[in-house]
Formats: structure tokens, C-alpha cells, sequence
């Protein structure tokens, strides 16, 4: 199955080495941290703890997305770098022990994180094919923990199931299956991404992130990046949206962008006033990853001019640096300062 993401460039730069794999991760116990039935008021007692359960996570992401990113640069060495930084963790068999629900949820962001960042560099040449082949079938494993809990009944108000939560889960399975050549993993990822687009209103907002009160037009952001990214996935393996779900996404897009421009509009649907403890006073524009990959998948003025003082955006989450990668069949600059390989997070991804 193919990637979005294209070829490496010729491994020309001097090779600068490697870092030791970080201690892999198998039982992930997350901590709950919301206090309030709309799930928009964090403690920040609970976050912190949960944020130290992230960083272990976040400590090895980064590590494979430089690597990845030194490859992107030409660096001799570096793909195979990210691949064994990778393998290692496959071989202790990370991710597949005891998982809580947080655990679960940060599961799923590290895998769609990693698969992304992997599919970059898989077909690189010179990679030892049996460290390929055992990462994918790794993290085909990984997606086969992941799936029970979104394929469960739930008539919660604000649900897994049918939230971001879920769109996020569509993208980690669907990037294992095209990272072990399962087409009926990437077939589930795509249902998430239909079952997302079918919930989008006339006007373009997303319900279940309408009802997360002040944290609204966060959820709008956070949940349209794996929505933008499936859509890329179904797009490099020959699968075209039918016109409804186009249709949805170019509600969604549309949407997300006036009301992170000007965020008293979803406040008013929201019937709260937004505000975003993430931020810590910037734009809601800088947290705009998933409109950029809408920018990359069919380019469009105004979108441009909102997003371009806020580039380059990079998302663990997302598998690294995001501007300039993704195909379109015009690439979009990366600006100076913006060395994938030196550039940290655009903004620290809130847990869902």
C-alpha cells in the first residue's frame, strides 16, 4: 500500500549518528484529568501526572521524527536510524501490555505518530527488509489492541466512539494496515473517516466537539488533523470520497478556519465563551495542523494567507514536520528557520 509522503532524497550529507533507543514502553496508565461532564475543564494536578505518562511516549517520538527529518535532509544513515529506533520498541513488544483508559488514548496518538513518521522512511533504500517487515507487523498489533473499544455500542452524550477520539483511532489502524500491507486495517481507518464526515452539520461544525463547552473550537482543530490525514492516506491508495464526504470536509475546513479566526462564532453555537488553557495566549491559528494539510490537499488563497504567518507547523502527532510534506503536486516551502530537523513541536498536542 502506498504513502503520502514523497521519496527521500539522495543520503549525500555526512552521516552524524544515531542515539541510543529509549526504554520502550509497554504498560501505559494514563491519568484522567477533566473534572466537569463536558469534558472542558482540566485539574491541573491530574494533567501534570498524565503529562509525565506522555513524556515517555514523546521522549521516543521525537527521537525516530528527527531521524526521520535528517533523512528528509539527505543525511546518510538517518532512515536507517529512524527504522531501528523503531524496531526496538517492536521488538519488546511496546505498547501491547497493560493500558487504562488514558493509557488507550495516548496508544493511539503514538501510533498514528510513529506510523506516520515510519511510512516516511519505509521505503528508503538500503533498509534491512526483515526490520521493516517486523515494525509493520508490529504495529498491526498495536492496531489490533486499539480496535475493540471503537467498535463498542456507546449512547454517551460525548463519546469515544464517535469523537475525535475515534478519528484518531481511524488513522492509527489505517496507517499500521498500509505499514503491514493490510488492506482490511486501512478499510477500518477509513470508516472512522466516513463515520466523522457523516456528522458534520449543514453549517460545518462537528457535535460531539459543540458539546466540549469552552474547549469547542480546540476540539474542532484537534479532531479535523486525523480527519486531514485520512483523507491523504485514502487519496495516495487510489480511494476518492464520495461527494457527501467531500462535500462534509469542505464544510469542515471552511468552518474550523472562520471560527479559529474569529472564535466568538463557535463560542455562540457552543454557548460559552472559548477558551483554550493550551494556548497560553497565542492564535488559535498556531494550532492549525490539520488545516494545513487541507492547504497541501487542494490549495486555496485564503487558507494560504491565514496559515503562512504561522508556518512551518510540526505535530508529533502527526508523524513530525507537517508544512511541505504531505503530496499535492506542489510543494509548499518550508521557511528559513524551519529545519525539520532542529524545529520542536508547533504547540504540545492536548490530550482528547
Amino acid at each position: 500500500m502506498r504513502t503520502p509522503f514523497a521519496p527521500l532524497p539522495p543520503a549525500t550529507a555526512p552521516e552524524t549518528g544515531c542515539p541510543a533507543p529509549p526504554e520502550a514502553l509497554r504498560n501505559i496508565e494514563g491519568v484522567s484529568f477533566y473534572t466537569d461532564p463536558a469534558f472542558s475543564r482540566p485539574d491541573p494536578g491530574r494533567l501534570a501526572a498524565d503529562a509525565a505518562v506522555q513524556k515517555r511516549l514523546d521522549v521516543w517520538q521525537d527521537a525516530v521524527q528527527a531521524a526521520v527529518a535528517r533523512a528528509r535532509a539527505g543525511e546518510a544513515g538517518a532512515a536507517a536510524c529512524a527504522l531501528s529506533l523503531l524496531d526496538d520498541w517492536a521488538k519488546s513488544g511496546a505498547m501491547l501490555g497493560a493500558v487504562n483508559q488514558q493509557g488507550a488514548y495516548h496508544r493511539v496518538w503514538a501510533l498514528a505518530g510513529a506510523g506516520l513518521a515510519f511510512l516516511r522512511v519505509r521505503d528508503a533504500a538500503g533498509l534491512e527488509p526483515v526490520s521493516v517487515g517486523r515494525v509493520g507487523r508490529w504495529m498491526r498489533e498495536v492496531a489490533d489492541a486499539i480496535q475493540p473499544r471503537y467498535d463498542r455500542a456507546s449512547r454517551a452524550l460525548i463519546s469515544d466512539v464517535r469523537n475525535n477520539h475515534a478519528a484518531w483511532a481511524g488513522l492509527a489502524v489505517a496507517v499500521a494496515g498500509i505499514a503491514s500491507d493490510s488492506r482490511a486495517h486501512f478499510d477500518w481507518g477509513m470508516a472512522r473517516l466516513h463515520a466523522q464526515l457523516a456528522q458534520v452539520t449543514g453549517e460545518g461544525a462537528l457535535p460531539q466537539e459543540l458539546a466540549r463547552g469552552a474547549l469547542a473550537l480546540h476540539y474542532h482543530l484537534f479532531a479535523l488533523e486525523p480527519v486531514a490525514a485520512l483523507e491523504r492516506l485514502a487519496a495516495a491508495n487510489g480511494v476518492t470520497l464520495p461527494p457527501e464526504d467531500e462535500a462534509a470536509l469542505e464544510r469542515l475546513t471552511g468552518f474550523v478556519l472562520a471560527a479559529a479566526k474569529d472564535p466568538s462564532r463557535i463560542g455562540a453555537l457552543a454557548g460559552v465563551p472559548q477558551s483554550d488553557p493550551w494556548l497560553k495566549g497565542r492564535p488559535p491559528l498556531s494550532e492549525a495542523a490539520g488545516l494545513e494539510i487541507r492547504a497541501q490537499a487542494r490549495p486555496d488563497a485564503a487558507l494560504e494567507a491565514a496559515l503562512a504567518p504561522f508556518r512551518p507547523y510540526r505535530m508529533r502527532w502527526l508523524g513530525g514536520m507537517v508544512t511541505g510534506q504531505w503530496i499535492t503536486g506542489q510543494g509548499i516551502a518550508i521557511p528559513d528557520g524551519g529545519s525539520p530537523a532542529l524545529e520542536g513541536p508547533a504547540r504540545t498536542p492536548s490530550p482528547g
